[in-house]
């Protein structure tokens, strides 16, 4: 009877033993879902983000566009000289931040654009 009963026990230590060891790789497992899916979601919104950006980006380089840019100067020395009554030129910054509902995910892009537009009805003097 003795001996019987060091073998229940020994099966009962063994069985906890293993259930242990199960339930710990089931956590690990789901901790492994749970950061997966987590790293999709991020790259989800920085795929979304620059999208939007991209956008902005295609929007601000039409003359027509009322996006809100910051204007950094008029005309960059280069086309200073020859060009300030002819060509009207930009240099903008372009900024797009975004932060996700949760506020768990958060991204931004920045973009210096240089638009150029030809002056209606004025002509170069070559001499």
């Amino acid at each position: 009877m003795r001996q019987s009963g060091m073998a229940l026990i020994s099966a009962l230590i063994f069985l906890l033993v293993m259930l242990l060891i199960v339930s710990a790789n089931l956590f690990i497992s789901q901790m492994s879902i749970k950061s997966a899916q987590a790293a999709q979601q991020q790259l989800l919104f920085e795929q979304q983000a620059l999208a939007a950006h991209l956008s902005s980006v295609s929007a601000a380089t039409s003359d027509s566009s009322e996006v809100e840019l910051a204007e950094v100067s008029r005309c960059p020395a280069s086309y200073a000289i020859w060009s300030d009554s002819i060509i009207q030129c930009d240099v903008l910054t372009l900024a797009t931040r975004l932060l996700s509902d949760d506020s768990r995910f958060a991204t931004s892009y920045s973009s210096m654009l240089l638009r150029q537009r030809l002056v209606p009805g004025e002509v170069l003097d070559v001499e």
